[in-house]
């Protein structure tokens, strides 16, 4: 047991935050977990409308080894349920049920492009390959949670020889750590079919990620009663184990050379370990420098500098419906979980070349131009679409529906069009578009059944959140990240300039999702537990 006077506190109560303050509890220390909003989470959140609910954030979980068993070493108990992904273009689609699944997307990708035949099949091939390797980093459930040291039955049964093929595995991504566009240009001419295989990603993925994630489509789970279940477990737990929740309060000063900050109604939290688990952008920018020892202070600038140049990831624009239609309807078409694509042209250079020249033309755009550049961008985009009633019946009325269709988005043009006065119409527009769009090809004639629509930008994400831009994985890949970003180096991603105060979250290391974000802020709990051990 450690000394219970130890202050620790946490600012920011997403993934990483609910995960530090939940083991910093169990194991006695004084925990203050702060946050802006009145409800813990962040972008993991389940929301009700008329009976309907919907996720805000993500649609579902990814297991790959950390969330659950994170969950276990808390001795949380939850119930999952299945969560099948379905890959569609056009008319044809599959389901993703195990990794012969490949075939039916190598045959859906020649029925739409057979002059490319021999080329599918050498990507597919790679596809293939990919995630076998991604398999790898999935073999070993919870390498961070197991005794190893003392059960060598696990340490030389199951540990070490799977070190090895991680080891090759890691060998062989490394290979393929080339933005998923360029690789995909050396086996292909036909652009059509590089947008159908890279715009469910965010631009400039890493080969080895995008073509290996076939894999991860088989590992995706849905929390019995929604997604906002796994912030609200560690909630609990929290409390249960003494720690302490404080609610709208937005952290706008850190001082380190007094070991304290300070919140926007000027009351101050005097801390012996911090924890930033927020946006990085706004930490380093809130961060007084004074009585810091020089050495210190140009380390600071130095990290402060590479952080703020550094650029978010694109956001998402989420439409929900409110549809007069059965779950059994949908059952069969797109299942709980689908990506779907309506055309196979794909987008191009309707979100690269002719977005940038929107934006650097936006002064003298017109209103139409803008509406008809987001129709073209909604014909020919990606969606994700989720529908929690086929995992959990009891979150949607009885014979009734509800849908989320979301796609990727940029804060930029969100931000441009809301400074123009054009928020309302625009996003008028892209419901107006989308629905259409789904009415006319997978859910026919869904547009009469429709209940109640809203719909949300980067800008809504921004204002819950604070993520710079609205981002939803941190960091983008277009630029370098200002932090670590290879597996080896997990563990001092928690860094920063000063011996007290850790960084946790989705911005703490890329790429990062809700597992990264969770093992980030187990990483910085990790750091503090063994540096109390050793005072003592």
């Amino acid at each position: 047991m450690v000394n219970k006077k130890e202050k620790v506190v946490i600012v920011g109560s997403g993934m990483a935050g609910l995960t530090a303050a939940a083991y910093l509890s169990r194991e006695y220390f004084d925990v203050l977990l702060l946050e802006k909003n009145t409800r813990t989470g962040g972008l993991v959140y389940t929301f009700e409308n008329k009976g309907f609910s919907f996720d805000a954030g993500p649609r579902a979980f990814v297991n790959s080894g950390m969330v659950r068993p994170i969950l276990k070493d808390l001795d949380i108990e939850w119930e999952v349920l299945p969560n099948t992904i379905t890959i569609g273009v056009e008319d044809q689609s599959f389901r993703v049920e195990k990794l012969d699944s490949i075939k039916e997307y190598e045959k859906m990708l020649i029925n739409l492009y057979p002059e490319n035949e021999d080329e599918i099949k050498e990507i597919i091939s790679i596809i293939r390959k990919l995630s076998k390797h991604t398999a790898v980093l999935y073999e070993f459930d919870n390498p961070y949670f197991v005794d190893y040291v003392s059960d060598k039955k696990v340490l030389f049964g199951k540990l070490l020889p799977w070190s090895f093929r991680l080891l090759f595995s890691l060998r062989q991504f490394n290979k393929y750590n080339m933005p998923m566009e360029e690789f995909l240009r050396s086996k292909t001419g036909n652009q059509s079919l590089i947008n159908i295989l890279t715009q469910y990603f965010f631009r400039e993925t890493p080969t080895y990620f995008a073509l290996g994630y076939f894999h991860v489509y088989m590992d995706y789970f849905y929390p019995k009663k929604g997604t906002m279940t796994l912030p609200s477990l560690l909630q609990e737990k929290i409390l249960a184990e003494g720690g302490k929740i404080q609610y709208k309060t937005s952290v706008e000063e850190v001082i380190p050379a007094e070991k304290r900050v300070v919140d926007s109604h000027g009351n101050s939290y005097e801390y012996d370990h911090l924890i930033w688990a927020a946006d990085l952008k706004t930490m380093y920018r809130q961060i007084n420098s004074n009585g810091l020892q020089k050495k210190v202070e140009g380390k600071l600038k130095l990290q402060n500098d590479k952080i703020q140049s550094a650029k978010a990831a694109e956001s998402v624009y989420i439409l929900f419906l409110g549809v007069n239609r059965p779950t059994s309807y949908f059952k069969e078409i797109s299942g709980e979980h689908m990506f779907y694509t309506p055309s196979k042209v794909g987008l191009g250079e309707i979100s690269t070349t002719v977005k940038q020249t929107l934006l650097d033309n936006f002064d003298t755009l017109s209103k139409k131009e803008l509406m008809q550049w987001a129709k073209t961008f909604c014909n020919l985009n990606t969606y994700e679409v989720s529908i929690p009633a086929l995992r959990d019946s009891a979150l949607a009325p009885d014979n009734q529906t509800g849908i989320m269709i979301s796609c990727l988005f940029d804060y930029e043009v969100a931000k441009k069009v809301e400074e123009k006065g054009w928020l309302p119409e625009f996003k008028e527009t892209m419901e107006e578009q989308i629905i259409k769009l789904f009415s006319d090809s997978i859910f026919q004639g869904v547009k009469e059944d429709i209940i109640f629509k809203q719909s949300s930008t980067p800008l809504t994400l921004s204002k819950i959140t604070g993520n710079s831009q609205g981002a939803i994985v941190g960091w983008s890949f277009e630029t370098k990240a200002p932090v670590f970003n290879k597996l080896k180096d997990l563990s001092k991603t928690v860094l920063t300039p000063f011996s007290d105060i850790y960084q946790a979250s989705q911005w703490a290391y890329a790429p990062a999702g809700v597992p990264i974000a969770m093992l980030t802020g187990w990483h910085a709990t990790q750091k503090i537990i063994n540096k109390s051990k050793k005072k003592k």
